[in-house]
C-alpha cells in the first residue's frame, strides 16, 4: 500500500516568491516525522500545502492516491488535522469552546453534538492539562497555556494524521518534553504524526524518519541514526557540532561547538 500523504513535483510560492520547486516527500504511514531545518527554509511553507492551506502552482499533494485539492474539505479534514503556527481565537471564546471546534468535522445536518463529541473534548483537555482551564476566555491564558489549547483543539478532530508546525513554541521544557511524550504516545496508538521542530536533540531522540531542509530543497530524508551527522549539521544550519550518541536513548545528540573563548 502506497503511503497516505505525500507532494509529488510540487512548486510552492507565495505571490512572486517562490519557495519550494519540484519538491518531492512521501510521509511513512504510521511514524513521526520531524521537518527540521533553518529558519525561513521552508519548512512551514512544506507543511501548510501537505495540508491543503497553500495550493501547489505545480504538481500536487496526494491523500489516500488522490490529488488533495480535488477532495472534498469534510473528508479533508476528517483525515488530517494542522495546527498552524501563531493561530488566533475570536474574541471571548472559551478554551471548551475552542476545542470543540475540533469536532465540526464529524458533525452534519443530521449529526448533531453527541457524547462520542463530549467525550472527544474531554479526552482532549485532559492530554494536554488544560482541563481546569475549560471555562477560562483563551485571551486570558499565557502563551504556553494557549499552545496547549490549540493542541487539546487538533488532538479532538480526532484524525489519523495529525501536522503540527513548531508546536513546541512558548512552551517551557517540561511541557515540551509532555508534549512530546503525548504525541510519541499518539503514534504508537496508530497516529501518523508529522511535526516541524527546532529543538534537535528533542526531535531526534522522538521522531523515527527527519525530513531536513534548506532553501526550500529537501537534504536528506531518514531514520535519525541514519542520516544525522557532523556533515549535515554543517550542509543544513552551518553549524559545527559534534554527534554523540544520547546517553539516555542512544540516538543522535547535536553538541554546538561554538566560538573559543578567551
Amino acid at each position: 500500500m502506497p503511503d497516505r500523504l505525500g507532494a509529488e513535483a510540487v512548486t510552492l510560492r507565495y505571490d512572486a516568491r517562490v519557495i519550494s520547486e519540484n519538491l518531492s516527500l512521501h510521509i511513512p504511514d504510521g511514524s513521526f516525522t520531524a521537518i527540521i531545518g533553518p529558519n525561513a527554509c521552508g519548512k512551514s511553507t512544506l507543511l501548510r500545502g501537505l495540508s491543503r492551506l497553500l495550493l501547489p502552482e505545480a504538481g500536487r499533494i496526494v491523500l489516500d492516491g488522490k490529488d488533495i485539492a480535488r477532495l472534498p474539505s469534510r473528508e479533508v479534514a476528517r483525515t488530517l488535522s494542522m495546527l498552524p503556527q501563531s493561530p488566533v481565537a475570536p474574541e471571548g471564546t472559551t478554551v471548551s469552546d475552542l476545542v470543540a471546534r475540533g469536532r465540526f468535522p464529524h458533525q452534519s445536518f443530521l449529526r448533531q453534538w453527541s457524547p462520542q463529541d463530549e467525550a472527544a473534548v474531554l479526552s482532549a483537555l485532559q492530554a494536554t492539562g488544560t482541563a481546569d482551564l475549560a471555562d477560562r476566555s483563551v485571551s486570558e491564558l499565557s502563551g504556553g497555556q494557549r499552545q496547549r489549547v490549540w493542541i487539546a483543539m487538533a488532538l479532538a478532530q480526532d484524525t489519523p494524521i495529525l501536522l503540527l508546525d513548531e508546536p513546541t513554541t512558548y512552551l517551557d521544557i517540561v511541557h515540551q518534553v509532555d508534549l512530546l511524550e503525548l504525541l510519541s504516545k499518539l503514534n504508537a496508538e496508530g497516529r501518523t504524526v508529522v511535526a516541524v521542530l527546532h529543538e534537535l536533540n528533542l526531535a531526534f531522540r522522538y521522531a523515527h524518519h527527519i525530513v531536513a531542509m534548506r532553501d526550500g530543497r529537501i537534504v536528506a530524508t531518514g531514520a535519525p541514526a541514519e542520516i544525522v551527522s557532523e556533515q549535515l549539521m554543517r550542509e543544513v544550519f552551518d553549524l559545527s557540532a559534534l554527534v554523540i550518541p544520547d546517553p539516555l536513548t542512544g540516538s543522535p545528540m547535536v553538541i554546538p561547538r561554538g566560538q573559543p573563548r578567551p
